[in-house]
């Protein structure tokens, strides 16, 4: 719709607020609300904001505009009917109103599909669909966390007591643009998954940030608390956001990983991409692993990825090959959790990929045995590194990878690094309830 066929729709639908929303550099949403009177100039001029409050400036350059993208418009699915809200997720301008600001992590999105149009081909889509798995969880009276069912893999009720919210969420996720598929209970108590449609990175790296609002708020209107943290308990399995990726051409309407005259209908370029991914494997977790909680779940024994591998239908390796319709053939990324910044992600991994179609890498043969299960000497036999074991390793891999620097931009690199070593300094410093269990009789 363009800007006249908007206003006309919130007139129509008698639309009182707008929320525009971004996310700052480490992935927390973020939304200003306005009056919908100032619509037809909002959109047409965006909305001057603080942008050294979203550690995005320093403050004496703090003058930056939210920029609507029209094509974000959703109607929220809550609120009071006095109250109706819209929303839209904006582009980051410089003061200037025109010149996008570079560590805006959606224009690096957009930059890096740019870029590979310009490159690869102007039909060229990278199309994706992530997997988010997310708790519902209670504070007991002692004020701990815990899980809000005994249900498990694909449990029904009285186990899994929430499949009716799930309908509940699917329903409004689909009200949002976000056409869900299957759900279900997973592996652990109270822990569940909503999947939904594969498309543009971009539009996906929107809904992805959508997704969590939506679950949350929900959750929240029961009493319940929706967590994506990466590993919430140590004595079962944490939340993935297992990425699957594949290019496509528009024009021809061919899936680019797609080969029917390969004997396994894989094509070389989905094999350069999956070298690309595998070549910088380690700085990438710095990206899709961003917290120091990340690297609890990146532990053997819960399904998790560890070592720097590709494989056939294998859950133990790093990119998996699900068995599917040949023709829709993709990758599986399983290390990203849900504590990254979607737009960030995306970006890293999509670099990391056209990288290794660029320079034609070729990854070693596909693992179909269960890495976890291999001695240390069968592992250095096969040349299986391990992913980085905690954040900071993460970070000395990301800074010295120079194609993710180049992809992601100096700005935001320094910033992300500069935001990320903070955090590990704070956890590195913070006396933890273990170590005083394990030590104080020391």
């Amino acid at each position: 719709m363009d800007i006249s066929e908007i206003v006309k729709r919130f007139e129509q639908e008698k639309i009182k607020f707008i929320n525009l929303q971004f996310t700052d550099i480490a992935g927390e949403i973020k939304q200003v609300i306005n009056p919908a009177r100032d619509l037809q100039d909002i959109l047409q001029n965006g909305l001057g904001f603080d942008g050294s409050s979203a550690r995005y400036v320093p403050v004496n350059q703090s003058d930056l505009v939210l920029k609507p993208d029209l094509k974000t418009l959703q109607i929220l699915p809550w609120g009071r009917p006095e109250n109706k809200t819209a929303r839209f997720i904006c582009d980051v301008l410089d003061k200037d109103r025109v010149t996008p600001l570079d560590v805006d992590p959606r224009y690096i999105l957009k930059k890096i599909i740019q870029d590979m149009r310009q490159e690869f081909g102007q039909s060229w889509d990278f199309v994706i669909a992530p997997e988010m798995e997310f708790f519902l969880l209670e504070i007991d009276e002692r004020g701990n966390y815990i899980p809000h069912d005994k249900g498990t893999y694909f449990s029904i009720p009285p186990y899994d007591k929430e499949t009716e919210f799930r309908k509940d969420l699917s329903r409004a996720l689909d009200s949002m643009g976000i056409l869900c598929e299957k759900n279900h209970h997973e592996v652990p108590n109270s822990k569940h998954e909503i999947t939904f449609r594969s498309g543009d990175v971009l539009s996906i790296a929107d809904a992805t940030i959508t997704y969590k609002q939506v679950i949350k708020f929900f959750a929240a209107e029961k009493g319940l608390i929706a967590s994506f943290m990466p590993k919430p308990f140590d004595w079962t399995y944490g939340c993935g956001m297992h990425v699957h990726v594949n290019l496509r051409d528009r024009e021809k309407n061919l899936n680019l990983f797609y080969d029917p005259e390969a004997e396994d209908h894989f094509s070389n370029i989905a094999r350069h991409f999956i070298a690309g991914i595998l070549e910088h494997a380690k700085g990438l977790t710095g990206i899709t692993n961003p917290s120091v909680n990340s690297y609890k779940r990146l532990v053997p024994g819960w399904e998790a990825p560890v070592y720097v591998s590709w494989g056939l239908t294998n859950r133990s390796v790093l990119l998996r090959i699900p068995v599917s319709n040949p023709e829709a053939t993709r990758v599986e990324c399983r290390n990203p959790d849900a504590s990254c910044n979607p737009y960030l992600a995306f970006s890293a991994i999509l670099g990391a990929g056209l990288d290794g179609i660029r320079r034609s890498l070729l990854p070693p043969p596909p693992i179909n045995e269960n890495i976890y299960e291999m001695s240390d000497q069968e592992k250095r036999k096969r040349q299986i590194e391990n992913l980085p074991g905690n954040l900071n390793e993460a970070l000395e891999c990301l800074k010295k990878d120079t194609l993710i620097g180049d992809t992601l931009g100096s700005g935001l690199m320094k910033k992300f690094i500069e935001i990320k070593q903070k955090e590990w300094k704070e956890f590195s410093t913070h006396v933890h309830s273990w170590e005083l269990e394990k030590y104080v009789n020391v």
